[in-house]
């Protein structure tokens, strides 16, 4: 596995990865509208682009084969973070969170935030982030609880 930043031609593995993560292992702690709802199956590919395009985002690729991804934006916000169905636990989201954080500390961020949903918020806190407070987000007329969390970055 190695870790490269995001390019355009990236953008339909990105998106499938995303749409499949979701439905696959947020199924446990979101019902099915919401994962509807958050995982669109026929996402804006423009919107979704201009969004990544405009964050500093990476990659994990193995064997030519995108297994995860994670972006920061220029509000010290970890915005998305997602690593395949089929590659939990392997430490896709460790490499990319950890490289998302060291340019953190490169653009001089005293500290970063992300909102986690209920399933990465325990990922998080092992990785050293605090819960400031949950929440209900809107999103596509569902709610969903998730936990907006921080991290010193020294």
């Amino acid at each position: 596995m190695f870790i490269r930043r995001f390019t355009k031609s990236d953008l339909q593995q990105v998106l499938d990865l995303f749409y499949n993560t979701i439905h696959t292992i947020n199924s446990k702690d979101y019902s099915m509208d919401q994962l509807n709802a958050w995982g669109l199956i026929n996402p804006d590919k423009k919107v979704w682009l201009n969004s990544l395009e405009a964050n500093i985002v990476y990659v994990a690729e193995l064997d030519e084969k995108i297994i995860g991804f994670g972006d920061l934006n220029g509000k010290r916000y970890i915005d998305r973070l997602y690593t395949h169905k089929d590659y939990q636990g392997i430490g896709v989201a460790s490499r990319i969170l950890s490289t998302l954080e060291k340019c953190a500390k490169q653009l001089g961020y005293s500290e970063v935030y992300t909102e986690a949903s209920i399933t990465a918020k325990l990922f998080f806190l092992h990785k050293g982030y605090e819960v400031l407070q949950a929440q209900n987000k809107q999103h596509n007329e569902q709610t969903f609880i998730n936990y907006v969390m921080k991290k010193g970055i020294f």
